[in-house]
Protein backbone atom coordinates (compact mmCIF):
# COMPACT_ATOMS: atom_id res chain seq x y z
CA UNK A 1 0.00 0.00 0.00
CA UNK A 2 1.47 3.44 -0.86
CA UNK A 3 -0.51 5.57 1.06
CA UNK A 4 0.88 9.11 1.30
CA UNK A 5 -1.22 10.50 4.35
CA UNK A 6 -0.08 8.56 7.06
CA UNK A 7 -3.14 6.45 6.71
CA UNK A 8 -5.35 9.60 7.67
CA UNK A 9 -8.48 10.28 6.55
CA UNK A 10 -7.94 13.50 4.04
CA UNK A 11 -11.64 14.85 5.26
CA UNK A 12 -11.54 14.03 9.18
CA UNK A 13 -7.96 13.36 10.13
CA UNK A 14 -9.33 10.19 11.65
CA UNK A 15 -7.08 7.00 10.72
CA UNK A 16 -8.05 4.85 7.81
CA UNK A 17 -7.32 2.93 5.01
CA UNK A 18 -7.11 3.05 1.13
CA UNK A 19 -9.15 0.99 -0.20
CA UNK A 20 -7.57 -0.48 -3.90
CA UNK A 21 -4.28 0.65 -5.35
CA UNK A 22 -3.95 4.36 -6.42
CA UNK A 23 -5.58 4.54 -9.99
CA UNK A 24 -3.85 7.59 -11.85
CA UNK A 25 -4.58 10.55 -9.79
CA UNK A 26 -7.56 9.58 -7.41
CA UNK A 27 -6.81 7.27 -4.35
CA UNK A 28 -10.01 4.97 -2.97
CA UNK A 29 -10.23 5.63 0.64
CA UNK A 30 -12.76 3.84 3.43
CA UNK A 31 -13.10 5.91 6.61
CA UNK A 32 -15.29 4.55 9.40
CA UNK A 33 -16.53 8.56 10.00
CA UNK A 34 -16.32 9.62 6.67
CA UNK A 35 -17.27 6.44 4.72
CA UNK A 36 -15.76 5.17 1.04
CA UNK A 37 -14.92 7.79 -0.80
CA UNK A 38 -12.35 8.73 -3.72
CA UNK A 39 -10.39 12.24 -3.69
CA UNK A 40 -8.28 12.78 -6.48
CA UNK A 41 -4.14 14.21 -5.95
CA UNK A 42 -5.21 18.22 -6.48
CA UNK A 43 -8.12 17.93 -3.93
CA UNK A 44 -6.10 16.68 -1.21
CA UNK A 45 -3.32 19.18 -2.12
CA UNK A 46 -6.57 21.89 -1.78
CA UNK A 47 -7.27 19.94 1.77
CA UNK A 48 -4.53 20.67 3.46
CA UNK A 49 -5.40 24.41 3.55
CA UNK A 50 -9.16 23.85 4.28
CA UNK A 51 -10.68 23.92 7.57
CA UNK A 52 -12.04 20.60 8.96
CA UNK A 53 -15.89 21.78 8.39
CA UNK A 54 -15.52 22.83 4.22
CA UNK A 55 -13.57 19.52 4.22
CA UNK A 56 -16.95 18.01 5.80
CA UNK A 57 -19.01 20.01 3.66
CA UNK A 58 -17.18 19.21 0.14
CA UNK A 59 -17.30 15.64 1.15
CA UNK A 60 -21.26 16.33 1.35
CA UNK A 61 -21.68 18.24 -2.04
CA UNK A 62 -19.71 14.92 -3.59
CA UNK A 63 -21.76 12.50 -2.38
CA UNK A 64 -25.16 14.33 -3.71
CA UNK A 65 -23.39 14.59 -6.37
CA UNK A 66 -22.63 10.55 -6.49
CA UNK A 67 -26.32 10.06 -5.55
CA UNK A 68 -28.01 12.34 -8.44
CA UNK A 69 -25.26 10.84 -10.97
CA UNK A 70 -24.84 7.79 -9.77
CA UNK A 71 -21.26 6.06 -8.83
CA UNK A 72 -19.07 6.60 -6.72
CA UNK A 73 -18.13 9.79 -4.18
CA UNK A 74 -15.91 11.42 -5.61
CA UNK A 75 -14.11 14.63 -4.16
CA UNK A 76 -12.45 16.76 -6.83
CA UNK A 77 -10.88 20.38 -7.37
CA UNK A 78 -13.95 22.85 -7.62
CA UNK A 79 -16.38 21.50 -5.90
Amino acid sequence: MNWTLNNKCPVCDESTKEALPKLGDTTEVICDTCGRYRITDSAKEEFRHKEQDERHAILERAKGIAATKGGMTTITTGL
